[in-house]
């Protein structure tokens, strides 16, 4: 099973829009760095959000192994 983008998680539960992953993934693609930590500088997202949904994420990847 393939690893759920952080991405696809924050949309999947109505945290970013559509509008703001492509933001943040077109500055990913132009100066590298985390799209999480992206997502938080520009505000589209709380810290105490990406660490709930990083953790969702991980927890996702170790029950698919």
């Amino acid at each position: 099973m393939a690893k759920q983008l952080l991405g696809d998680i924050l949309l999947d539960n109505g945290e970013i829009t559509r509008e703001q992953l492509d933001e943040a993934l077109k500055i990913q693609k132009d100066e590298g760095g985390l799209i999480g930590i992206i997502l938080v500088n520009l505000g589209h997202l709380s810290e105490q959000s990406l660490v709930k949904y990083l953790a969702i994420q991980a927890e996702r990847v170790v029950q698919s192994d």
